[in-house]
């Protein structure tokens, strides 16, 4: 069965099939010529008024470009089918991991309810327990949000309802806000200009504030340490976020913003779905901007 499938393999037959069209078209170019003496022998024979070179030509040159057609066709199927191969095992790796992100708070949860429930903590015990049940239905409401917010991009959902607000105001209270959740080793800078506004959807642009933070942390070699600038220049604002992270390779930065991509940092599972950067790139572009990385490669941060 091992070897049948192997045999079936697209890109074998794929091989396969480019092998056969150059036997055919030789086969075909050798048909062509024995026969076209054959024909030019009777007919110079029996009626030399009907020869005619630019028909015979033409015949040749149709049937090279019908087999040209067919192999254009077959290249087509075989990079489709690759790219529905890729998405599949992305897809079952997205299932995997968005499995074990839901179980993690969800255990977290139940695990702190029924010590409250069986052992009645203390007061700052139970304050305690109380934070990080909030921490996990923040982490989980994240999650859903997030595949959420995919599934509307990836159907091409309403449009966002953009609005002229203070740029500078909202993106100052939103890292001063969840500065305040980061781990306590995190260093966090900002470096806002005052007064500057723009046209976006608040709630989106929080989105993608949250997952460039998110992922600063994440993939930060030891105690973050993060620096946040807003500026302005020719009518655009320009927001930027250095880390001091893993950074990445010229390979992976052309991937970090593809749906289900999630880099790697050595043998160590980084939590996540890969669709952070997807989303955050579809919802900047719904607001006319870009967003792009830069690293000077692996070890130099982002």
């Amino acid at each position: 069965m091992k070897l049948f499938g192997r045999i079936i393999n697209p890109l074998i037959a794929l091989i396969g099939i480019q092998l056969a069209w150059v036997l055919v078209v030789l086969v075909w170019i050798r048909w062509f010529l024995g026969n076209q003496k054959n024909l030019r022998a009777v007919a110079e024979r029996y009626s030399p008024e009907f020869l005619d070179n630019n028909l015979s030509w033409f015949l040749l040159a149709e049937g090279l470009l019908l087999l040209i057609l067919i192999l254009v066709g077959v290249y087509v199927i075989f990079l489709y089918w690759r790219r529905q191969v890729a998405l599949y095992r992305e897809q079952k790796k997205f299932i995997s991991q968005v499995t074990h992100e839901l179980k993690s708070p969800l255990a977290s949860l139940q695990l702190h309810l029924e010590t409250i429930k069986r052992r009645k903590p203390s007061p700052e015990k139970l304050d305690e327990f109380v934070d990080t049940m909030l921490s996990d239905t923040q982490r989980l409401h994240g999650l859903i949000n997030n595949m959420l917010t995919a599934n509307r991009l990836e159907l091409k959902g309403p449009r966002l309802i953009l609005k002229k607000s203070n740029l500078s105001h909202f993106v100052q209270n939103y890292f001063k806000e969840n500065g305040k959740k980061l781990p306590n080793d995190t260093q966090l800078e900002t470096n806002i200009e005052p007064n500057l506004y723009g046209r976006f959807e608040a709630e989106s642009l929080e989105i993608v504030l949250r997952n460039i933070l998110e992922n600063a942390v994440v993939y930060s070699d030891g105690p973050a340490h993060i620096r946040v600038s807003l500026s302005a220049d020719d009518h655009r604002c320009h927001l930027v976020v250095t880390d001091q992270g893993r950074g990445l390779d010229e390979v992976e930065r052309k991937k970090v913003f593809r749906m289900f991509y999630r880099a790697e940092r050595g043998n160590e599972r980084i939590p996540g779905t890969g669709l952070g950067l997807f989303i955050s790139r579809a919802i900047i572009a719904r607001h006319r901007g870009k967003i792009r990385i830069e690293s000077a490669g692996p070890g130099q941060g982002c």
